[in-house]
């Protein structure tokens, strides 16, 4: 899709229709310097947008995640609750973000409800494996080890290990870092995460 920055960093042309427009507007925007923030311009980007259409929550979750990195955590909750309440798509689940915030927040009982929420909606089939490896990363990153381990287990559940192409290779990676770090012994799962690694290993030494 053709677009012009304009003079605020945002894309004149705006809709966002399918992924690749997405993806490249939302580059444009991080590659772009402009004369306000990343986060304005990714706010800025989603205003222009009706609500639920395809991209928008996209923006809002990139903004709010702009807005936690830099310490405005008050901005970065607007968008990520602006994004929950959209009802679009976005790469990552903004309940997700929310419960990511309200831990760096050290604010436990919030954070707790939104797990609380987000394993309710991943018992309805809501929470695809990136939702479960963004969830299962953050808790590993507050050390809350055991919670991590389910989050990147869910994904492959249904899944026999034997069946490696079907399984996730983030969570597979991931559970493996946590349940070692828990000092559990390794199951069929890891023996295929441990697998992966030692090929990636050997082709990286054979580079």
């Amino acid at each position: 899709m053709d677009s012009v920055v304009a003079e605020s960093g945002v894309s004149a042309k705006v809709a966002a229709v399918h992924e690749d427009d997405v993806f490249d507007l939302l580059t444009e925007i991080e590659s772009t310097p402009g004369p306000t923030s990343k986060a304005e311009r990714l706010s800025a980007q989603a205003a222009s947008m009706a609500i639920g259409e395809y991209g928008r929550e996209t923006f809002l979750v990139a903004a709010g995640q702009h807005h936690q990195m830099q310490g405005d955590f008050d901005s970065a909750r607007r968008c990520f609750e602006e994004a929950d309440a959209d009802g679009g798509e976005s790469v990552t689940e903004p309940l997700a973000n929310l419960h990511s915030l309200a831990l760096a927040m050290r604010d436990e009982p919030s954070a707790d409800l939104h797990l609380a929420e987000l394993r309710r909606r991943a018992a309805q089939g809501l929470a695809d494996a990136g939702t479960c490896v963004f969830v299962a990363e953050t808790l590993e990153s507050h050390h809350r080890l055991q919670e991590a381990a389910r989050w990147f287990t869910l994904p492959l559940r249904d899944i026999d290990p034997d069946d490696v192409d079907e399984l996730d290779p983030y969570c597979l990676q991931g559970r493996l870092r946590v349940r070692a770090e828990l000092g559990l012994r390794p199951d069929r799962y890891d023996v295929v995460a441990l697998t992966q690694l030692e090929a990636r290993l050997q082709r990286g030494a054979g580079d």
